[in-house]
């Protein structure tokens, strides 16, 4: 399996080269049919040699079918233009005219020859990351887990707590006008901020009691070993830890900036949501319209 892989790879290699080389033929062979065809036409072959090279830097930007189209237009036309001069005006069509009805595509394809390797490259890495992303459970800022693991572990506490008969909360906090202090603060320290956030959750709250960083702007998800009473003193707790005045003083100091939160919570109700953990957690989600 390994052996096929550096051989396909190596095989890619070998083409790329070979499509470097023809692109550099291509375009020196250009450049001397244009140096030597007749006076008369020699702005006729610089136009279909400039048109010929934007066909190329199409292709060299991953326009695959755009350099193709450009040069397939270009054929077809200067065919009809040839064809036309020649019935109507007895016009003769020189040799070197016959040159430009298969050098575009040669050139173009040259190019993509050259590309391909890149193109392939670039979609493996695509997928790499993306499948790295699919793995990953802890979000990198403030190294709580992530959206995911709040899933994995929802399935597991809510088995758990039916099984053993024990109370289980969801808790969200949300940040309010994250879109203004981002702008405020910038982004260097509103990462900052949501890090210490963080950390006050994790310092404020028992160690049983699970939180997750759900998404981008610094919301963040609970599991909390309780029913609805214990989950409200819980936030009344949180909400005075985090608006306090000396919260956060290294980052809003001297600033204008008051920190405000909402709060949504919800007791799991296997009767309700039947162990569906996306409808429960957007559920708690609507709640945080209502923490005002």
């Amino acid at each position: 399996m390994g052996q096929k892989a550096s051989n396909k790879n190596r095989t890619g290699y070998v083409l790329q080269d070979i499509g470097m080389l023809l692109v550099l033929a291509s375009l020196f062979f250009g450049t001397i049919v244009l140096l030597n065809a007749p006076s008369q036409l020699k702005l006729e072959n610089l136009i279909m040699l400039l048109i010929t090279f934007a066909g190329v830097l199409l292709a060299a930007y991953r326009l695959v079918i755009s350099g193709v189209v450009i040069v397939g237009l270009q054929i077809i036309i200067y065919t009809v233009y040839k064809l036309f001069f020649n019935y109507t005006q007895g016009v003769q069509i020189e040799t070197i005219s016959f040159i430009w009805l298969v050098y575009p595509l040669i050139a173009v394809g040259s190019m993509i020859i050259f590309i391909k390797r890149s193109m392939i490259m670039e979609t493996e890495i695509e997928i790499l990351r993306e499948q790295v992303e699919e793995l990953v459970l802890i979000d990198p800022l403030t190294g709580l887990y992530n959206l995911k693991s709040l899933y994995l572990d929802l399935n597991a506490e809510i088995a758990l707590s039916i099984r053993r008969k024990t109370d289980i909360t969801l808790m969200i906090v949300d940040l309010r006008y994250e879109a203004e202090l981002r702008k405020i603060l910038g982004k260097k320290n509103y990462n900052m901020l949501k890090q210490k956030i963080a950390m006050l959750l994790q310092d404020t709250l028992r160690i049983e009691d699970k939180i997750y960083a759900i998404d981008h702007k610094g919301t963040l998800a609970m599991i909390l070993s309780c029913d609805r009473e214990g989950a409200e003193i819980v936030k009344r707790r949180l909400k005075y830890i985090l608006t306090a005045k000396d919260a956060i003083p290294d980052i809003i100091d001297n600033r204008t900036i008051k920190l405000d939160f909402q709060f949504g919570y919800l007791y799991y109700d296997d009767e309700i949501f039947k162990r569906n953990v996306i409808h429960y957690k957007q559920k708690v989600e609507s709640e945080l319209q209502y923490d005002v």
